[in-house]
């Protein structure tokens, strides 16, 4: 899989360039109301150095568990407004999702469908009810659907829009943000399964989140989400350059030891965490395309330009099998 298939350039240039001027509109550095400052979104600490700044918002280092982060970040209510009806969000729903729906389909939901039923069966797990929490379209229910598991399949979305189409598909959905449906009876502690993909990185409170998260589920129930790693090769080798670290839509980068931090925090066990990512290599070979001085270390130029396909593939087995692809899949536990 390549870049392209999921993301293609020019449409991603242009989500890109819309969420900059958002950045502008909706959390101006005039209107200070509009961000505020927060702890490490991983182990809590204060201790922190600034990086960089992206889109107007800087980025902070964690001094103790080296995770980036946004601070000051969108305050949550201007951050509600800002995914309800912002030019950003309505190109990706409208525009950009629509037109990757199907590679991705086949791309991403299909597999990850796949790899969440083999992590079921091999842990000896009847999941009999699943909560998808950011369902989007309900893709990813639909093929677990398509697939063949027999369980209730239901979504918990945000944007009305999306929430409708889950309905219409055929899925039990609430229409609203995880913290409003932990706080509905018909929906607590209900799932065997929580899942949420590409979700942890938008929010304010990955705590909060992961803690709404483990409502849902029964005691012992499981958790599984991905979300953006600050360990990731792209990451690390492009830092403000990373397409992936995009304000004020991504504001959480957890490495491995963040990630640890928060779970150790919340109480949750960790049964498995992987970074299955397969495209840090070649988002890195896109942006030195894009521009010839995104990179100056000798040693990632010469892997990008000089060494041939089987070495770059080589490496990239290399980045997802130890931990230090950018894109996490962590699984974890709800205590009995």
């Amino acid at each position: 899989m390549k870049e392209s298939d999921i993301r293609p350039a020019e449409l991603l240039r242009e989500y890109l360039r819309i969420s900059a001027s958002d950045a502008e509109v909706f959390f101006p550095a005039s209107q200070p109301e509009t961000r505020v400052l927060r702890a490490c979104p991983a182990c809590g600490a204060r201790a922190h150095r600034i990086a960089f700044h992206k889109n107007g918002f800087p980025l902070a280092v964690c001094t103790v568990c080296d995770t980036l982060y946004v601070t000051p970040a969108p305050s949550p209510d201007r951050l509600a407004d800002f995914y309800s009806d912002s030019p950003s969000q309505r190109y990706w729903v409208n525009t950009f999702f629509p037109a990757v729906e199907d590679a991705r389909r086949e791309r991403i939901f299909r597999p990850r469908v796949k790899s969440v039923l083999d992590i079921l069966q091999k842990m000896k797990i009847t999941a009999n009810r699943v909560v998808d929490v950011g369902a989007g379209t309900g893709t990813f229910l639909q093929e677990m659907r398509n697939l063949g598991f027999k369980g209730t399949l239901t979504a918990v979305e945000a944007n009305k829009d999306l929430a409708r189409l889950c309905g219409e598909r055929g899925f039990e959905t609430f229409s609203g943000m995880s913290s409003a449906a932990v706080l509905d009876p018909a929906w607590q502690g209900k799932a065997d399964l929580a899942v949420s993909f590409e979700v942890f990185e938008h929010v304010v409170s990955p705590e909060d989140f992961l803690r709404e998260l483990s409502v849902l589920v029964r005691p012992g129930g499981l958790i599984m989400f991905t979300g953006v790693s600050g360990d990731g090769f792209d990451l690390r080798v492009l830092g403000p350059r990373a397409t992936a670290i995009s304000p004020p839509h991504h504001l959480n980068f957890p490495g491995r030891r963040g990630m640890q931090a928060l779970l150790g925090r919340l109480g949750l066990k960790e049964v498995l965490f992987l970074t299955p990512g397969v495209l840090d290599v070649d988002i890195v070979r896109n942006a030195l395309k894009d521009d010839p001085a995104a990179i100056s270390d000798a040693f990632v130029r010469h892997l990008i330009v000089d060494c041939d396909e089987v070495q770059q593939n080589a490496f990239q087995t290399f980045l997802t099998e130890n931990g230090l692809s950018s894109h996490l899949l962590a699984v974890v536990q709800r205590p009995e």
